[in-house]
């Protein structure tokens, strides 16, 4: 955004960096600098401030595990949270007195705040004992906690200082001495033991190794094993400070653990009701396959349907792998509310066995959704929408769902001085079907976890007064499918759109029909090809301290119709060079984009979220320049939060001041990277803040006459990266995230004449009229 600054030289102005940190942490104690929660605290009693650790090496030694935090877990207890110097949430409990029903002082006393955590002198004595206790777990046998209280404007906190010596360490591994099965099992699964002589004692990696070795003993029929079943028994008496481990199995578990299963009869009750104390008799039974029986009272599922969900087979060792993945797969199949697996043991001529009854209560068969929505638009198109789904879970008694959706949208321009409306209608249908349909030559399927055959067919049509009328026709056929609970792979070998560009405003008819957008393919064309998504989502198998989400994009199109096309009779170009289809051409490019997201857990209630996406597409052989719906764009609640959507890049590029306010056709790219990190701290249960930084651009591979600075280039893009900061307050009820989210542009590359860094005038009202960003969202924006 190119300004004149010649008016406003006369006022000063502040690094941005700087700023934007005192903005951020000033706002807020402004909001709250009263709200110590002091005053209501009885005369003879203190608040309690919370703890600090100091640890002490009394001789240098390398542990790389993080001591401190760990005894910061097992502090009682956590004292009233607080942002900056204030207290919130104990104000909030004090202010609103005792509720005499359930509203607003209700609210804020039970939900918002929270009751004052008052000093008492056993916490001391109890924490030193937490204390000692965790440290021993952690190897250090020989470690001294004393403490320190400290008393300050009618609140408390304890310092405790803890010397450590070297921690003890793993020293020899020594195995079961049995030799009955069981026991030569457990030896060699520990010939990969999480127990490495030389590493540090930790009684958490000797649970871990229990828990790893029933698991894998669980792989191999042992159903009934249970990890308390072994025991470790340490012995430091060998000195240097080491910890022998000798490994013992319990004399007194069940008979049962002991023993391999095999799978025994397999009963299928694909019609349960939940809470049932009686399975359905014998006469209403089939036997489809040896060993398995399948009861459907309603006849509502076709039987094979449900037996390819079930990994089990008769006489076949029991696997805990062939457990989960039933019990995935069947609520894969999206027709089930309930699933639950019974074992009953068995013995036939000397042969232990499980039979499995596999209990299954069905959805309703059809529902029907619709919905009603208000829809206020950062673009400031603001007006009414609907959405009307319905769906049948079990189309043709093979779990196969089907969708039916209708969708609309009328919005209008407000708070700006020209005028211009939106409508939107969409018609789509979908089919998904629990198995992948292949050619006849594939006699079988691979043997994968909620495979799903997808085929979708769609057609939407938008109008906007001040733009163009377009009309979008789309059918897709692919697959998709889980390799594990956090690993998805969805492959679309069949993708076909096709764009009709229908009424031109009159001011963007030269742009559309008589400029280069038309020409170079971005409307009236195409897309016929293959898209390709792999995604993993840690989070999805077990929420930890780190978590990583991947997700891969590979997007192809016109490479079979251009090779058709080229070797054809009748099938040359025309004079332009390019192939068409039916009198319509085709687009041909590549187009792949990586999002990367890292999450750290700080603590109690803090999170760190980080991001990084990157992308390109390359049009050629029959395109200029990618479709226009396939190009990036950047701005907006989920990107670049400083910058509306469609009002950054490409590159320099700045629009004049004629164009302002008309609709941004050239704010896309070809390629996109894109930076955030964000800070996320609970302030309530149900409110969290945020502070965060987002950086990023879009850019055009080729130079355009209309879009000048818009080209990448390695030797000026970094100068061109845009950087925002700002502040978020989100309302988060579980399942409904409300977010609220201020930002402020730190360095704009359309307005590079003042350096990288624009200038920051944060007591000028126009400035902040003019570059304050409000940004609402559902849900976190990454």
């Amino acid at each position: 955004m190119i300004k004149d600054n010649s008016k406003l030289n006369n006022k000063t102005t502040y690094h941005p960096l700087v700023v934007s940190v005192l903005v951020l942490a000033l706002i807020p104690q402004f909001l709250f600098l009263s709200c110590t929660g002091l005053r209501n605290i009885p005369d003879d009693q203190y608040l309690y401030r919370g703890s600090e650790l100091h640890i002490e090496k009394t001789e240098p030694f390398k542990d790389d595990r993080k001591v401190k935090e760990e005894l910061s877990r097992v502090l009682r207890p956590q004292p009233n949270s607080r942002l900056l110097l204030s207290r919130p949430r104990l104000w909030m409990h004090q202010v609103a007195g005792e509720p005499t029903g359930r509203g607003i002082r209700h609210l804020m006393r039970e939900r918002l705040g929270e009751e004052a955590v008052l000093f008492d002198p056993a916490y001391v004595e109890r924490n030193i004992r937490l204390i000692n206790n965790r440290l021993y777990n952690m190897g250090y046998f020989d470690a001294w906690t004393g403490h320190a209280v400290d008393s300050a404007k009618r609140t408390v906190g304890i310092s405790y200082h803890i010397q450590l010596q070297a921690p003890y360490r793993f020293g020899s591994l020594n195995l079961a001495d049995r030799e009955d099965p069981l026991a030569v099992a457990i030896n060699t699964i520990m010939e990969n033991s999480l127990i490495i002589p030389g590493e540090p004692y930790s009684l958490q990696v000797l649970r871990r190794e229990r828990e790893r070795i029933g698991k894998e003993l669980k792989k191999q029929g042992y159903y009934y094993f249970h990890p308390d079943h072994i025991l470790f028994r340490a012995d430091s008496a060998s000195g240097d400070r080491k910890v022998d481990i000798y490994t013992t199995i319990k004399q007194d578990i069940p008979v049962e653990a002991t023993r391999k299963y095999k799978t025994g009869r397999i009963y299928v009750h694909a019609d349960y009701m939940t809470g049932s104390a009686q399975y359905p008799g014998k006469r209403d039974t089939l036997q489809p396959a040896r060993g398995v029986y399948y009861t459907d009272a309603a006849n509502q599922f076709e039987v094979r349907t449900i037996l390819r969900a079930i990994s089990f087979r008769p006489d076949s060792l029991y696997d805990i792998r062939d457990h989960e993945r039933t019990l995935n797969h069947l609520m894969s199949l999206g027709v089930f509310r309930f699933v639950n697996l019974r074992f009953s043991p068995r013995t036939v001529n000397e042969k232990n066995l499980l039979d499995i009854r596999i209990l299954l209560t069905p959805h309703e068969r059809r529902s029907i959704v619709a919905e009603l929505s208000g829809v206020t638009k950062s673009n400031h198109f603001t007006g009414p929408g609907f959405s009307t789904v319905l769906i049948n879970h079990n189309l043709l008694q093979g779990a196969e769902s089907f969708q039916v959706s209708l969708s609309g949208a009328y919005e209008t321009l407000f708070g700006r001085q020209r005028t211009a409306s939106s409508a939107e209608f969409g018609l789509d249908a979908s089919l998904s079907i629990p198995r992948f349909v292949l050619p006849a030559e594939w006699k079988e399927s691979p043997k994968v976890l909620a495979p799903k055959t997808n085929i979708s067919l769609g057609i939407n049509h938008l109008s906007r007064t001040d733009a163009f009328r377009l009309t979008t026709l789309q059918a897709q056929y692919g697959y998709s499918w889980n390799r594990d609970m956090a690993t998805q792979w969805r492959i679309s070998p069949l993708v076909f759109s096709l764009f009709v560009l229908g009424d031109v405003d009159e001011d963007l008819e030269g742009v559309f029909v008589g400029g280069n957008l038309l020409r170079k393919g971005l409307f009236e064309q195409f897309i016929i090809g293959g898209h390709y998504r792999y995604t993993y989502n840690s989070r999805l198998k077990r929420q930890g301290d780190h978590d990583w989400f991947l997700q891969l994009n590979l997007d192809l199109s016109g490479n079979l119709a251009y090779l058709l096309m080229d070797n054809i009779p009748g099938g040359s170009p025309g004079a332009d060079g390019k192939h068409t289809l039916f009198n319509q051409g085709f687009a041909q490019y590549a187009r792949t984009d990586i999002d990367l997201r890292y999450y750290r857990q700080l603590g109690t209630g803090r999170r760190l979220a980080t991001r990084i996406f990157m992308g390109t597409g390359i049009p050629y052989g029959n395109s200029d320049m990618l479709p226009y719906v396939k190009q990036y764009v950047i701005g907006g609640s989920n990107s670049i939060r400083a910058f509306h959507p469609r009002s950054l890049g490409p590159g320099s590029y700045s629009r004049t001041e004629e164009e302002r306010g008309e609709y941004n056709i050239f704010r896309t790219g070809e390629m996109k990277l894109e930076a955030n990190i964000e800070y996320r701290f609970d302030i309530t249960n149900l409110l969290k803040g945020a502070l965060f930084v987002d950086a990023g651009n879009i850019w055009r591979l080729r130079e355009d006459e209309e879009v000048p600075g818009g080209m990448f280039a390695t030797d000026r893009f970094f100068r061109e990266i845009a950087l925002g900061a700002g502040t978020g307050l989100r309302v988060d009820a579980g399942f409904f995230i409300l977010r609220f989210d201020f930002a402020v542009p730190i360095a704009d590359p359309a307005t590079g004449d003042n350096g990288y860094f624009g200038p920051v005038r944060l007591f000028d009202r126009q400035w902040r009229r003019d570059n304050l960003v409000f940004n609402l969202g559902i849900g976190y924006p990454f």
